[in-house]
């Protein structure tokens, strides 16, 4: 059996490496032979690397599964669940008498690296394993979900994908128990590098979820620095990046591009962690097929490309920072979910108690907005929406300096939208630019009523401050910006 074999190559190669290791240094996993190599360890410091094809979930497979005990963030908290899981490559140790993920035993400062293709196929596995999953109907099952985490290591550890990670999610759509996907996984005091590219295709279903690289660990440092696409036809739940813990850093240096339905938080924090994007996410929101209905809640048709849920049990609070470029659309077959919302930045105020917590948001580069449909869906660079729970309290928002093209921000409502809002507008600097429509000299207000759009609609507290310590500036040097403080409006010209 694959879980057996794979336990073997570990121990031959334990054997070969103990005379020439370092105490101090990971011992290097060789091939054992021309055919295989090893993909999962239960021993702490060493390394593993795979040059192979690896098929997880075929047909004929014998894969690692198991059960594992974790928590999971949601509106109300951190939550308990048992999970099925499958791991394609990972540093973990397993109790095969109980099939069971041993917690008694810390697999750590492990390093996987992929320089092969991994794909993973979804249909046999949710089909072995399909009566043990709880339904939307039947929450008696054991198990809260099928998880499958293609490259999973435990604290202190370095995940690197320098290959190529294929997710299909070919199972029957009509499932309505949750399968899960993680591309990159690791623990407290890790490394997730993505140098290579990270798909995710198929059909899916309504309870479809991925991560791309995803952890509950503190002290993480999750780099994107090659590609990453999304291109499903159902799904409940998209992230590419997602950390649950504090101190880390979540860095976008590569592409990210997501094409589906639901809710799509492209990169996301939890904690009191970096947040910054230096070059391209591209998401496209899309209805459901015909004779499916989405089961994403009223206030979670959320497509955006930096998320901060804002939660009482946080403390500092880094700033959000763009300096690439941001593309956020909904198409017209998303006319099916008129509550769905775009924004390149979006703020989520969880609880009331969370609005002493003060974001600060950068955008150095751009963020792209659009809608093709035949009804209007909120649409902003930067979203503060408060949930229903917490409309007693408000997003506190620190502007810090901010690239916009100027348009008529009083009409067009796109760039800041406030539902639970109080922003700080002092000491922020908006860079304005020619929008490709803007005629030369026009000016437009820049009222703070302007730049904020109040979506409340009086069921919400809407509430800024600092407004006369806003600046406005040309971004281009070459261009003259004329600032009528008494109007509170602004007009650009191209200089001779």
């Amino acid at each position: 059996m694959k879980k057996i074999f794979a336990l073997l190559l570990v121990g031959v190669w334990l054997m070969g490496v103990v005379s020439c290791s370092d105490d101090d240094e990971p011992a290097q996993c060789p091939v054992v032979d021309d055919e295989e190599e090893v993909l999962m360890t239960d021993q702490s410091n060493v390394t593993l690397v795979n040059t192979k094809d690896i098929v997880v979930g075929a047909e004929d497979g014998d894969d690692v599964v198991f059960q594992m005990n974790s928590t999971v963030m949601t509106a109300e908290g951190r939550v308990p669940e048992a999970t099925l899981n499958c791991c394609g490559m990972g540093a973990l140790s397993i109790n095969y008498e109980e099939n069971k993920m041993d917690t008694t035993t810390h697999v750590e400062n492990v390093t996987l690296i992929n320089r092969g293709t991994i794909t993973v196929h979804t249909k046999y596995l949710v089909e072995r394993y399909q009566e043990q999953l709880q339904t939307l109907e039947d929450k008696s099952r054991p198990y809260t979900y099928f998880r499958i985490l293609v490259m999973y290591a435990g604290e202190r550890s370095t995940v690197i994908n320098e290959g190529t990670i294929n997710v299909y999610f070919d199972h029957d759509p009509s499932t309505t128990s949750t399968v899960y996907a993680m591309g990159m996984v690791a623990g407290e005091g890790s490394y997730i590098i993505n140098n290579g590219q990270i798909n995710f295709y198929g059909q899916g279903s309504v309870a479809t979820r991925f991560r791309g690289m995803a952890t509950f660990g503190n002290n993480i440092s999750a780099f994107n620095n090659g590609v990453m696409t999304a291109e499903m036809d159902m799904v409940e739940d998209a992230r590419m990046i997602t950390t649950g813990g504090t101190q880390s850093n979540v860095i976008n240096d590569g592409i990210m591009r997501m094409r589906l339905p639901g809710k799509v938080l492209c990169m996301t924090r939890y904690g009191d962690s970096n947040l910054i994007n230096n070059n391209l996410i591209d998401i496209t929101s899309v209805g459901m097929p015909e004779g499916y209905e989405s089961i994403v809640t009223d206030e979670d048709h959320i497509v955006c490309a930096m998320y901060e849920p804002l939660q009482a049990t946080r403390t500092g609070m880094p700033s959000m920072v763009n300096r690439g470029t941001i593309n956020i659309t909904i198409d017209e077959s998303a006319a099916s979910e008129p509550l769905t919302q775009g924004y390149g930045m979006f703020c989520d105020l969880m609880g009331a108690k969370a609005e002493q917590l003060e974001v600060n948001i950068i955008n150095d580069g751009s963020i792209n907005l659009k809608q093709n449909a035949s009804v209007h869906f909120n649409m902003a660079e930067a979203g503060f929406v408060a949930r229903k729970i917490a409309a007693a309290g408000a997003c506190s928002i620190k502007l810090g300096r901010w690239h916009t093209t100027l348009r008529d921000f009083a009409q067009t409502r796109d760039l800041f939208l406030g539902k639970g809002v109080n922003m700080d507008f002092s000491g922020g600097e908006l860079l304005l630019d020619y929008a490709a429509d803007y005629v030369d000299g026009t000016s437009y207000s820049v009222a703070p009523e302007a730049l904020l759009y109040d979506a409340g609609e009086g069921d919400f507290r809407y509430e800024y401050s600092g407004y006369r310590g806003l600046k406005f500036s040309a971004a281009d040097a070459s261009v003259v910006m004329d600032w009528d403080r008494s109007n509170r409006q602004v007009s650009l010209q191209k200089s001779n």
